[in-house]
């Protein structure tokens, strides 16, 4: 005899508490109760305290975390108005992990103020776990090479007398970085959403890309060569530069590996 199915109707009460729970958190479980003693207003008071209290918690947590960051080193007072800004906005973030780079924000910006700017600080309110994830992958695969500007590589194009047009490209997906996560940063107004090219490469001077610790300084053996990549916006260097994961050792080998037939490649670190 088949078994009756019982997983759709396990989800639904697991879901229903969910609700419950989430409602009770939340000053919204009056009619989830059945009557209730207390009128609308009444349960309407208790929820403008809870999200009060949490508003609290949310940058009392915050506070603790960006404390913990915060070294022995000379410190600045923040600007007040981007304080009271960036208050009102963190006492909404309630996810661990998103306190976590706010306090991060925040102790970065007492040890050098002007470092994060409104705009920012705005465009991370609308960003979730995932978002800031995708950023942070981002900013470990770019490199700067020309300016101060991030750029993300993903390949080179050639032009050779003979070959034509060569053009060989990377997989950033291989990193934890997909095409829909970049279509996820261009909508957000943190990459530009343009595939460009670099000036041609020329042997003098030669080439230098600086991924965080690392650098790679390229001489071309002939003419043609052209970088492709996607650059970073104002805001997208802004966040990019608060983040700390470094660059991955198997992206580091992939990019040489791109890029040594190209021309002389050296590589340090530090």
């Amino acid at each position: 005899m088949a078994q009756k199915p019982l997983s759709v109707d396990h989800k639904i009460r697991n879901s229903r508490t969910l609700l419950l729970q989430l409602a009770e958190q939340r000053g919204l479980a009056g009619l989830l109760h059945g009557d209730s003693p207390q009128s609308f207003g009444t349960r309407y008071e208790v929820r403008r305290q809870l999200e009060a209290a949490a508003r609290q918690k949310n940058l009392e947590t915050i506070v603790s975390l960006a404390s913990q960051q915060c070294g022995t080193d000379v410190g600045s007072e923040p600007d007040p108005d981007w304080l009271s800004h960036f208050l009102a906005l963190a006492e909404n973030i309630r996810h661990p992990a998103m306190q976590q780079f706010w306090a991060s924000i925040l102790s970065q910006e007492i040890s050098r103020p002007g470092r994060c700017s409104v705009q920012a600080l705005n465009c991370l309110t609308q960003m979730t776990q995932k978002d800031a994830l995708l950023l942070q992958k981002a900013s470990a695969l770019g490199c700067h090479f020309g300016d101060d500007n991030l750029r993300l590589i993903f390949g080179y194009r050639q032009k050779a007398l003979l070959q034509g047009l060569r053009q060989q490209k990377i997989n950033l997906g291989k990193y934890r970085l997909p095409y829909a996560g970049l279509m996820q940063l261009f909508e957000l107004g943190l990459l530009h959403q343009t595939e460009l090219e670099s000036g041609e490469l020329t042997t003098l001077p030669p080439l230098k890309l600086v991924l965080g610790q690392h650098r790679l300084l390229l001489d071309p053996y002939r003419k043609g060569v052209r970088l492709l990549y996607y650059r970073f916006t104002a805001t997208g260097n802004e966040l990019a530069a608060l983040m700390t994961e470094p660059a991955p050792a198997d992206y580091l080998r992939e990019l040489a590996d791109l890029l040594s037939p190209l021309g002389r490649l050296e590589q340090t670190a530090g």
